[in-house]
């Protein structure tokens, strides 16, 4: 299961002074009786450098809203709660909108539940607020340290990239003694660390209590890594790089040089996605390829574990903001199932065919298909779909090698290609230059 404070980012423009991030968009309240709750909390979060203020919201048939407070000051939260009424039997899902004053778009949260019996005298109000469980409690300070591998002294100016749920939160530079302190709440984070004349290095960590300190060692380039930079190679694990690229920095496909996509994203959120980093960096690379498409693009995104679920159906990219909040909000946890998702995908994929376009597949996982034994299928149903004009590219996000074999056979079976991501810069192109590569018009 997910970490209960991990947070989502709304907006993730860097010209943006100020951002608010929140819990999730989204609960599902299941089955609801009469005498059941009704509402749930959501936690808003200003993450910029001037205070946010509840402007309006729209609270469409059944919903009310209360809220903890109607100004959020810079690194504080308030409590959205939210508790649809029904006044009916059935399924409900309602969208609420909620206007803030940093936000030129609404924040747009989702109740959604069945109801099973229901009391027509039911007061609409949501309960007050007897207790705010105060967001700073579950907070601490990062401390982050870069030194020289060799002589242990400290590197000044150095840049800390802060990396949460795939977009830059904090980007800081070392101090004198190089370090660098920040106020965080208490989740995973990917953290990616570059200075002049040294190697960059990354890494996972799951900040608490008492793990608060990190120190990042960093050698000088060999001549070898100074020819890598010089000539990139898509597997390259370590990247020199004296100044990190922007959050956000993929301008859109040409229109006239790169044909409509219809691509679906199948993802693999098996519990071992949740280690080493792998879903930052996944995510990072999504929402760069996000952000280099266009309104005459389609994208689905499936995912797969124990179960398979359709979480973005395929539709034109209209709302990149959306997208983004969804590829934040992608959690890891369960057993690897891919037949289903794959096949899943493909119906996808062919429901939403372009016909002077790039149909495409791309399946992302860390893991391996057994295509000498049960997963055989797979790589039929693959190379079927292929000759039907719809491809499948396999991104291996931190795999192993032996993994490697499997993965390419997929890949060639589909008429696409074996990808590989190991680290956050390469995250920013490959999938990318994929679509480049796929979408090019002849």
């Amino acid at each position: 299961m997910r970490i209960p404070t991990v947070l989502i980012f709304l907006l993730f423009f860097q010209t943006t002074y100020s951002q608010i991030v929140f819990s999730t968009s989204y609960h599902n309240l299941g089955d609801v009786n009469k005498e059941d709750k009704k509402y749930f909390d959501f936690t808003l979060t200003n993450a910029g450098k001037v205070a946010a203020t509840i402007i309006k919201v729209e609270e469409p048939y059944g919903i009310s809203t209360k809220f903890s407070k109607k100004t959020i000051e810079p690194d504080s939260s308030i409590t959205v709660r939210i508790k649809y009424t029904p006044k009916r039997k059935g399924t409900f899902k309602q969208d609420v909108p909620i206007w803030v004053s940093v936000n030129n778009e609404p924040i747009t949260l989702t109740l959604e539940g069945n109801a099973i019996t229901f009391d027509v005298n039911e007061p609409m109000s949501p309960p007050d607020f007897y207790k705010i469980v105060d967001e700073k409690e579950e907070r601490t300070d990062l401390k982050i340290s870069v030194v020289d591998i060799n002589t242990k002294k400290p590197i000044q100016n150095a840049t800390i990239e802060i990396i949460w749920d795939g977009l830059v939160y904090k980007r800081v530079t070392s101090d004198k003694l190089g370090e660098a302190i920040q106020n965080l709440k208490l989740d995973n984070y990917y953290l990616f660390v570059t200075a002049d004349n040294y190697v960059s290095k990354e890494t996972d960590m799951i900040l608490d209590f008492k793990n608060n300190t990190i120190q990042f060692e960093l050698g000088e380039p060999t001549k070898e890594e100074i020819l890598a930079k010089e000539e990139p190679k898509d597997t390259t694990t370590i990247v020199i790089t004296p100044e990190p690229t922007d959050t956000i920095s993929t301008t859109e496909l040409p229109v006239n040089l790169f044909a409509p996509n219809n691509v679906v994203f199948l993802i693999d959120v098996s519990v071992s996605m949740k280690q080493k980093g792998r879903m930052d960096i996944l995510k990072a690379s999504m929402i760069e390829l996000l952000n280099g498409l266009r309104t005459i693009d389609k994208l689905a995104i499936v995912t797969y574990a124990t179960s398979t679920e359709v979480v973005l159906e395929s539709d034109f990219v209209t709302d990149k903001a959306k997208i983004t909040q969804l590829i934040q909000d992608l959690t890891a946890g369960g057993y690897t199932s891919g037949g289903k998702g794959v096949k899943k995908a493909y119906q996808v994929a062919r429901e939403n065919y372009l016909k002077e376009g790039n149909n495409q597949v791309i399946i992302a996982t860390d893991g391996a298909f057994n295509i000498e034994k049960s997963d055989k299928s797979i790589v039929d149903d693959v190379a079927a779909n292929y000759k039907k004009g719809i491809s499948m590219s396999v991104l291996g996000v931190k795999n192993e090698k032996w993994t490697v074999p499997s993965m390419t056979a997929m890949a060639e079976a589909g008429g696409g290609s074996y990808l590989h991501i190991e680290s956050y810069i390469q995250a920013k192109s490959v999938l990318m230059n994929e679509i480049k590569a796929k979408s090019k018009k002849k």
